[in-house]
C-alpha cells in the first residue's frame, strides 16, 4: 500500500520486484491520490491500484472506496509514514505494518500500525522502502540485487505525433540525446544554471526540455533559447518512452529524474539542500552531483531557505554528461 506523490511511488516501485521475486502468487493492491493514477498504474508487477480523491478533498467519496476494501488483505505495508497513509492502512485492516515514531517524518502515524520497523531517517529512501517489506514479508536481499533490476514501470504508450517535429535529419546535429528535467516541486531543489548547461552540451547532443505545467512552460521556453527543444505536453506514459530514446535525462530531485532511474536510463541528478545519498541510488550510470549545504543536511527539517544546488558548476555537470554520451 503506498499513498504518495510521484517521487514517493518511484522511490518505492523497486519494492514491488523483490515482493514479486520472494511471493510470487501475491497479490499486490495499490492506493495512491487519484492525481498519481495514470503512472501508478504503469507499475510493473502491480494487480490492482485502488485511487482516492483525497487531494480533491472528497472524502466521503474516499471511505466508501476505503470501506469496500476493508478486510481483504493480509498484510497491508504503510511506506510513506504519513498520519494520512496510516490513516488509510487503519481503515483497511489491522496487520498494518510500517516505521516507528522514530523512523518516520510524522511519528504520529506509528500508532496506527501493528508491526513497527525501526530504521534511521537518513538512511537511502530505496533501502529503507525494501527493509520495511522484508521486515512484513520475511525475506532477505543484497543491495547489488538493486543494480540487477529490471525497469519498473510499464510503457504502453506512443510518442505523440509532434515528436515528429523534432529536428533530428540534419546532419550537423549530434546524433546523442539529452533530455533536462529543469523543474521541481519546490524553488530550493531548482538549478538556475541550466542554460550553461544547455549551451556546453549541445556541442555533442542535442538537449531537450520537459515542462508540464503553464508556469513551466513559460520558464521552459525561454530556456529553450540557448539550444535546446521543448518537448511538447507529454503524460507521464510518453515520457517514459521519450526517455528510451534518449542517452542521459539530467535534473533536479524531482519525480521525472528518479522515473529515469527506476527504468535504468542513465542519469545525472543534482542535489543542494537534501541529502542525494538518501534520496537517490548512485550505480556506474546513474550520477549524483551533491552542492555543499550551508548547514548540516536534516531530513526531518529541511532549510528551504538554502539554494546551495545552484553553485554546481555548469562544467562539472558538461563533463559527466559527455562521459556518459561517449560511453
Amino acid at each position: 500500500m503506498k499513498l504518495s506523490a510521484l517521487g514517493d511511488i518511484v522511490h518505492a516501485s523497486v519494492a514491488i520486484q523483490f515482493i514479486r521475486k520472494h511471493i510470487a502468487n501475491a497479490h499486490i493492491s495499490w492506493f495512491c491520490d487519484a492525481r498519481f493514477e495514470q503512472i501508478a498504474r504503469l507499475l510493473a508487477g502491480v494487480d490492482e491500484v485502488v485511487a482516492l480523491p483525497l487531494k480533491d478533498k472528497k472524502f466521503l467519496k474516499s471511505f466508501g472506496i476505503l470501506r469496500q476494501k476493508q478486510g481483504q488483505f493480509d498484510i497491508i505495508i504503510d511506506l510513506q509514514g504519513l498520519l494520512k497513509s496510516a490513516l488509510v492502512s487503519r481503515s483497511l485492516g489491522k496487520n498494518i505494518f510500517g516505521f516507528d515514531r522514530f523512523s518516520t517524518k510524522e511519528g504520529l502515524a506509528s500508532i496506527f500500525y501493528t508491526h513497527k520497523y525501526s530504521c534511521n531517517y537518513d538512511k537511502n529512501i530505496i533501502l529503507r522502502n525494501l527493509e520495511l517489506c522484508a521486515f512484513a514479508l520475511n525475506f532477505s536481499f543484497d543491495e547489488k540485487e538493486i543494480l540487477a533490476k529490471e525497469p519498473c514501470f510499464l510503457k504502453n504508450s506512443r510518442i505523440p505525433s509532434d515528436e515528429s517535429k523534432i529536428p533530428n535529419k540534419n546532419s550537423r546535429i549530434p546524433n546523442r540525446k539529452i533530455l533536462i528535467a529543469p523543474f521541481a516541486s519546490e524553488s530550493s531543489k531548482c538549478y538556475a544554471h541550466f542554460a550553461s548547461v544547455i549551451k556546453g552540451a549541445k556541442e555533442f547532443a542535442q538537449c531537450f526540455l520537459v515542462a508540464g505545467s503553464k508556469p513551466e512552460r513559460k520558464k521552459a521556453t525561454k530556456l529553450a533559447s540557448s539550444g535546446a527543444t521543448l518537448l511538447a505536453p507529454l503524460d507521464l506514459a510518453q515520457i517514459l518512452e521519450f526517455m528510451d530514446t534518449c542517452d542521459l535525462i539530467i535534473g533536479n530531485d524531482s519525480g521525472i529524474t528518479h522515473l529515469a532511474w527506476a527504468q535504468n536510463y542513465a542519469t545525472i541528478t543534482l542535489f543542494g539542500n537534501r541529502s542525494g545519498a538518501r534520496n537517490a541510488f548512485a550505480t556506474p550510470k546513474n550520477l549524483i552531483i551533491q552542492a555543499t549545504p550551508k548547514h548540516e543536511i536534516d531530513a526531518f527539517h529541511i532549510d528551504k531557505s538554502d539554494f546551495c544546488i545552484n553553485d554546481i558548476d555548469p562544467a562539472q555537470i558538461i563533463a559527466k554528461a559527455k562521459v556518459i554520451c561517449d560511453a
